[in-house]
């Protein structure tokens, strides 16, 4: 297997350009961190980052044993936007309040799903100290789930413990140096009473609508403007602070190179937004060099995952959240996505579309790969070896995704009996489990969001196609449903009986039509005698009584 381990695999790659960078900068311990602020439910979008890192860092840490993985909550941010699924009068009078001294919401108004969720997670979520620690909880269950092993760090202990006050002091003692960074980076001027420091006011407790105007070298000056922004009023209170020990914080392209600076950051990408030419990448490149005195940490720019095309935005609710998007397949599965994809690759990704059996496909044949077993392109098969979260495997059958989702609809068939005789043996007890794991899988696919080809699953509702039956075959229906009442039927036995009731009224062929259409809204499908038998009764009885 050393081979696959030397295949020209991203994260290898990227291993490699690391080792170089180390040696350029005379770096010795590596910390790799990656940072979100929780405002709200995280959209898939922000996983691509945190999965990014943490296949990096645990890469990084099979070469090296000085490797740190870290990723940050900046809960000092201000909220800045009301997310649609929040009640509007109890969480608007906290805009421009940092988000970690907002109250958490109860999980009834939260707008995440709870329905699966244990009592004691629920306990967890009604005890969070704070809006950002209750979404920053959603994210962290999100991706734990991946498998990414991060150590959570959270901005404002950072603040409060006094960790930044050497940075802020820095950035304040600087102004000139950064207002001329702004200006030669960003092209922007910026005015004479400008710092990047913003106090939490003490008397409304907003730090989104506060402007620092002066710096003595031991406090700030500050406003509190009225109309400093759209999204929050500030409350007119002026005055002096000391800027340390979480009285305030820096401002976002400051703030960012800041806690590289404090933590001993040397490794965080960003997603190619922040890469762009002007950016925040840029302008906190150049505060490491010409404020900091630090290198800065080595960058990798990453592509975006977009859902049906769009880019998603915890802001504007586009887009699965991560809680959702970690339920859609195996752990080890949902961590394939990212490991298989070149970090400047887009991910396109629709479960609405044939996405999900495709991957559960490519994940496949990247488990061959590996064992030997198919020949093909090594970095797949690396890719599988990364996206293990325990132990990597040892070869095995897996039976097909989509084949799985098309047989489990049919109640005639035994699944464990089929896939034995597809793979050659009969199915060992591990082989089973996956399987069966699978097949949890497939009932969400198939339920939420496979194409109508793949549903044969009967409908909560009567379909409108059922519109199209003849009398003779709503008498065949209800002859269907005195047949199933009148004994306990064995599946093959109650198939010849349908066949003759039909050839009796309104044919075999339109009559077995009738019993699809009358359940799926096609016409045709699983077995008729078995698909009758696996429906629940009282939905028997009401759809045909719909019909009569």
């Amino acid at each position: 297997m050393n081979t696959l381990q030397h295949s020209n695999h991203w994260v290898d790659a990227l291993r490699e350009k690391l080792a170089d960078w180390q040696k350029k900068t005379k770096t010795t311990k590596l910390h790799v961190d990656d940072m979100k602020t929780p405002s709200g439910r995280v959209h898939t979008g922000a996983l691509r980052g945190v999965v990014l890192h943490d296949l990096v860092a645990k890469s990084l840490a099979t070469t090296t044993t000085e490797i740190t993985n870290t990723y940050i909550f900046n809960d000092m941010d201000p909220m800045d936007g009301l997310p649609s699924y929040l009640p509007a009068e109890k969480f608007e009078p906290y805009m421009g309040v940092p988000l970690c001294k907002i109250p958490a919401p109860s999980i009834a108004e939260s707008g995440i799903d709870f329905s699966h969720t244990t009592t004691a997670e629920k306990n967890r979520y009604e005890n969070a100290n704070s809006f950002a620690e209750f979404y920053a909880f959603d994210f962290i269950d999100a991706f734990r789930t991946l498998g990414c092993s991060q150590k959570i760090i959270w901005s404002h202990e950072l603040y409060e413990s006094g960790k930044m006050d050497a940075v802020i002091k820095t950035a304040l003692d600087s102004i000139g140096k950064i207002r001329k960074i702004y200006k030669e980076v960003a092209e922007y001027e910026l005015p004479e009473n400008w710092y990047p420091f913003q106090v939490i006011c003490p008397e409304c407790g907003k730090v989104g609508t506060t402007l620092t105007t002066g710096w003595d070298g031991k406090e700030v000056s500050f406003e509190c403007q009225v109309n400093k922004v759209t999204w929050a009023a500030g409350c007119g209170y002026s005055g002096n602070t000391s800027p340390f020990g979480g009285t305030g914080k820096l401002l976002w392209k400051v703030d960012w190179p800041a806690h590289w600076v404090a933590l001993g950051v040397t490794v965080e990408g960003a997603g190619k937004d922040h890469t762009s030419a002007g950016g925040s990448r840029d302008m906190a490149n150049a505060l490491c060099k010409e404020v900091f005195a630090i290198e800065s940490p080595f960058d990798i720019p990453y592509e975006w995952i977009l859902i049906r095309g769009a880019k998603m935005s915890s802001s504007k609710g586009v887009g699965t959240s991560a809680r959702e998007f970690v339920q859609l397949f195996p752990p080890t599965i949902g961590r394939f996505l990212f490991a298989s994809k070149d970090y400047n690759q887009v991910i396109d990704f629709d479960p609405a579309s044939l996405s999900i059996p495709d991957l559960f496909d490519e994940y496949d044949q990247a488990a061959r790969i590996f064992w030997e077993t198919e020949a093909g392109d090594k970095r797949l098969g690396r890719a599988f070896e990364l996206a293990q979260i325990e132990k990597t495997p040892k070869a095995h059958f897996l039976p097909r995704f989509r084949d799985i989702a098309l047989w489990m609809q049919h109640p005639e068939i035994d699944l464990v009996k089929q896939f034995s005789e597809v793979a050659g043996s009969p199915l060992t007890p591990s082989e089973i489990a996956v399987l069966e794991n699978r097949v949890l899988y497939a009932k969400k696919w198939v339920m939420r969001y496979a194409p109508e080809e793949y549903q044969l699953m009967p409908k909560a509702e009567l379909p409108k196609e059922a519109a199209s039956l003849s009398s003779e075959q709503i008498g065949f229906l209800q002859g269907a449903l005195d047949l199933l009442e009148e004994k306990d039927w064995q599946p093959a036995d109650l198939q010849q009986a349908l066949f003759e009731l039909a050839k009796a009224g309104p044919g075999a062929r339109q009559g077995f039509q009738a019993i699809y259409l009358a359940f799926l809204g096609k016409k045709s499908g699983p077995r008729a005698a078995w698909f009758l038998l696996s429906i629940d009764s009282e939905l028997r009885k009401s759809r045909i009584r719909q019909l009569s």
